[in-house]
């Protein structure tokens, strides 16, 4: 009878909920591309843009682990925008810092912009078209179609406008770019480092791994991001994960 030869031993798992976050976005962005119900697509599209925001900051807290600094400056830290958490970490490697006029960065503003509009919404006036129903022996009905757009915006490409129900599944693809479009140049340009370092920081991680890549991901993840190929991932290794899965 053969014996089985089992190896018990205890490893440091390193979490991070980056890919995680970053996918469940792409998959609210997939579900409002195949429904119909334009209220359902509405309510997915904005999962996915606050989905996108809080992907870029867990990148940002993720990157913030190559800084070695004291706990009292780490509090410090955590406090600082999604945007000044980057700028750190960049000026800490480099001699570089963000710059405010460069387009991807002002595109990465304006969609945490477009979060906090939905996350702290404010009172606010604007025009919008109204229908009025008047039927004999019933009360007048007012219904409000949809808001005016601003003398000079596209109604059809919503992400630079600041009402989120007017957003569409275009906005939320449109968002999914704009972060990896921003990952993809701070990763390789601004900051210089190899997909392969910077996914040591993005993935959740495990010490117990002898020759293979330290990377641990769940395989829907990875397919997910993969057949999505308009987000042109290069700021980590995505293609070749799966080679040995079966399909």
């Amino acid at each position: 009878m053969a014996i089985e030869n089992k190896m018990i031993r205890t490893v440091q798992l390193k979490q991070n909920y980056f890919l995680s976050i970053f996918s469940d976005a792409v998959i609210l962005y997939e579900a409002a591309l195949a429904t119909d119900n334009e209220v359902l697509k509405n309510a997915l599209v904005k999962s996915s843009i606050l989905s996108v925001n809080y992907a870029l900051e867990a990148a940002a807290n993720s990157f913030l682990e190559s800084v070695e600094i004291t706990k009292y400056l780490k509090i410090k830290v955590d406090k600082f925008s999604t945007l000044d958490k980057f700028d750190f970490v960049l000026q800490w490697h480099t001699d570089h810092h963000l710059e405010k006029g460069d387009p991807d960065v002002q595109a990465v503003q304006n969609l945490i912009n477009n979060r906090n509009s939905m996350v702290h919404p404010k009172v606010k006036t604007g025009d919008v078209t109204v229908e009025t129903s008047i039927e004999a022996g019933k009360p007048i009905a007012h219904t409000v179609i949809k808001p005016v757009p601003k003398k000079g915006q596209d109604p059809k490409h919503k992400l630079l406008g600041d009402d989120p129900e007017l957003y569409t599944e275009h906005d939320a693809k449109a968002a999914l770019e704009v972060m990896t479009s921003f990952l993809n140049i701070f990763v390789e340009h601004w900051w210089g480092i190899d997909y392969k370092d910077s996914e040591m920081f993005l993935f959740q991680t495990w010490n117990g791994s002898i020759q293979a890549r330290r990377c641990m991901f769940k395989e829907h993840e990875i397919r997910t991001l993969l057949r999505n190929d308009f987000l042109q991932i290069r700021f980590m290794g995505v293609d070749g994960m799966l080679e040995n899965k079966q399909e």
